[in-house]
């Protein structure tokens, strides 16, 4: 059986996110900071649907407003539950473990059109590395530098690095709705941004981040790296494990973590949709 989580539900969802703590990462840090029901208004606000079996909740679907949808399940069951309500709603990216997307998106083939997948590990860090290339005085905070410029900046990355519809609204919403632990950062050169990363979700656990992006003209020289190795120190502080996600290709990326002490766990999807 599959229908709608409600706030009735939180007790068996948390128990569920538990048992997959590591697994479930978006799903725990949207819910602590948006609550399970949605408000139709936060980007970060959903619609959760439980796959339900005679062992209790075997399956979570979340549909945010955002755009995107996520997924994970315990039970092969779920997947012809979640295709069936997937192909009832719109949604642009489909996300998620490469285990949870991929007998998903082949089911909806013949429903919906796909225009892309990014392939990506999963990393996280337990053992953080020293970063001999961090330069504290040029790393600020998205409060410090003057909001223009950095609104600037961020449609910038997401436009460009990201390939990514994006505006100066969204990135307004990106920085107002963030939790007090999802730290923003910037790399500076003559009070200039030039790179960015963000905490982009933080659980009882774990804190991903996400977001990194250098303007082209001052890759290759560690400064989305400094800002890695600084949001992982401030992570390791309040007690977690951090986690990131980097495409397969990004050769220069997966370096720089290696070195910062990441380390794989998981493939990881991002599927882009014909809305």
């Amino acid at each position: 059986m599959m229908r709608l989580l409600t706030g009735c539900d939180i007790s068996e969802v948390e128990v569920y996110l538990e048992r997959n703590h590591m697994e479930t990462v978006f799903f725990s840090g949207n819910l602590a900071r948006c609550g399970i029901e949605n408000d139709g208004v936060n980007r970060r606000a959903g619609d959760y649907y439980g796959y339900f079996s005679e062992c209790g909740l075997q399956g979570i679907a979340a549909f945010y407003n955002l755009g995107n949808v996520v997924t994970h399940f315990e039970a092969a069951a779920a997947v012809d539950h979640f295709a069936e309500i997937m192909r009832q709603r719109r949604f642009e990216f489909f996300v998620g473990l490469k285990k949870m997307v991929e007998p998903l998106s082949l089911a909806l083939q013949p429903h919906k059109e796909i225009l892309g997948c990014e392939e990506s590990y999963f990393y996280v860090n337990q053992a953080l590395q020293p970063n001999s290339t961090a330069c504290l005085h040029q790393i600020a905070d998205v409060a410090d530098i003057e909001q223009e410029t950095v609104l600037s900046f961020i449609v910038e990355a997401y436009r460009q690095g990201f390939q990514r519809r994006f505006n100066r609204e969204m990135a307004v919403k990106l920085i107002e709705e963030r939790g007090p632990e999802e730290d923003f950062v910037f790399f500076l050169i003559n009070g200039e941004p030039v790179a960015q990363a963000i905490i982009q979700v933080v659980t009882g656990r774990l804190a991903q981040i996400g977001g990194v992006y250098t303007r082209e003209e001052y890759r290759g020289k560690g400064y989305c790296k400094a800002l890695v190795a600084e949001l992982c120190r401030r992570i390791f502080t309040a007690g977690r494990i951090p986690a990131l996600l980097v495409r397969q290709n990004n050769i220069p990326a997966l370096k720089a973590y290696h070195a910062l002490g990441f380390t794989y766990y998981d493939e990881y999807l991002i599927t882009k949709f014909r809305v």
